[in-house]
């Protein structure tokens, strides 16, 4: 009688593990979901962000003297280089695609300055 209650107390421990182990994957693939659409929400508003900084920055710049050509220039020579064609190379068709050969401005930190410490190379010309 001892030897099958030691098979039904075993049972129930390999029982209650499986349990547990079932719960623990569940939670944590949620706990990684969460934190990846917290990420995309603060990227978002990041962008956002930067988009409304640099609509402020261009009427900045045309204020102080530069034309709508000037400005144009600047936008397609940002992203001829961003796509890796200003050296007539074929451009990428994949839009989610970085050369990792050049440097990825995103991975300097952020648009506001940065590492800490270092100075903000995204707002040349502000004062």
């Amino acid at each position: 009688m001892a030897n099958n209650q030691n098979t039904m107390r075993d049972m129930k421990r390999s029982i209650l593990k499986a349990v547990r182990d079932s719960q623990k994957t569940k939670q944590d693939a949620m706990d990684e979901y969460v934190a990846a659409r917290v990420n995309i929400k603060s990227l978002e508003e990041r962008l956002e962000e930067a988009r409304e900084k640099a609509t402020l920055l261009r009427r900045k710049a045309k204020d102080a003297g530069n034309t709508s050509a000037e400005l144009k220039t600047a936008d397609d020579l940002i992203d001829a280089r961003w796509t890796g064609t200003e050296d007539g190379s074929p451009e990428n068709t994949d839009p989610g695609t970085v050369n990792p050969e050049r440097e990825h401005p995103a991975m300097e930190g952020n648009m506001e300055g940065g590492m800490p410490g270092e100075p903000n190379r995204w707002e040349g010309g502000e004062s």
